[in-house]
């Protein structure tokens, strides 16, 4: 099965190989965890092998955005591919008449990408009539994503959760959590796999996760 690359070489390697081509995987955590750095490392993996990319922001500004990408030495680069092959949207949903009725049609009529990340599903929950109004766009969106190369759902969550209550989880191809582990003196971030079709996988074990200035990188399995 084809694979793309994650940016992340130890990631790779528990997949198999990356991400299965045209899954959307759901990348869930709390605050802080890295979920900004995590989707901005997958894009500009993308870009550097001459793919077609987009983050679309429903929270942060474009400029914060490139700002984040940009404390980070292994993503400084990315004014190389802004404006080429990389874009960065910012969707104020609920400003100017921007329902999430309008963001699924907007969706629909993007050109063919080979990777986007959208960021985040919490803003199209708020953004929806209904709890079953959201579920629905929600899944219209998945099937839309299904036709790009690769797609990455951001999700915030509470405490050990994996979606929003709203069974994302359960929609998606994939699920990556990332989460604070407190096992030594202070906490650590981590990474766990708990959902990849077409992937044999180890699941549920979570692997350490830094981020520094300098990179985002996978080390061993946490024993928990």
């Amino acid at each position: 099965m084809e694979r793309i690359t994650t940016g992340i070489r130890k990631l790779d390697s528990l997949l198999g190989g990356g991400f299965p081509v045209n899954a959307s995987v759901l990348l869930s955590g709390g605050p802080g965890t890295g979920k900004t750095i995590f989707g901005l490392n997958f894009l500009l993996e993308g870009a550097r092998k001459g793919e077609k990319c987009c983050y679309v922001s429903l929270n942060e500004t474009k400029d914060n955005i490139i700002r984040a990408a940009k404390g980070i030495h292994s993503l400084s680069d990315i004014d190389k591919y802004l404006g080429k092959n990389l874009a960065v949207e910012y969707i104020p949903l609920g400003q100017s008449n921007v329902t999430l009725h309008r963001f699924a049609e907007t969706l629909n009529d993007y050109p063919s990408l080979d990777r986007i990340v959208i960021d985040n599903v919490n803003k199209l929950l708020m953004s929806a009539d209904t709890q079953k109004s959201y579920r629905v766009y929600f899944s219209e969106i998945l099937k839309q994503l299904r036709n790009m190369k690769s797609s990455m759902i951001i999700c915030e969550t509470a405490g050990d959760e994996l979606d929003s209550g709203n069974m994302e989880s359960f929609e998606c191809d994939g699920v990556v959590q990332l989460s604070f582990l407190e096992l030594e003196e202070k906490p650590s971030r981590s990474i766990t796999v708990h959902k990849m079709r077409f992937t044999s996988f180890e699941p549920k074990v979570p692997h350490e996760m830094t981020i520094s200035d300098k990179k985002i990188d996978i080390g061993e399995a946490k024993v928990i």
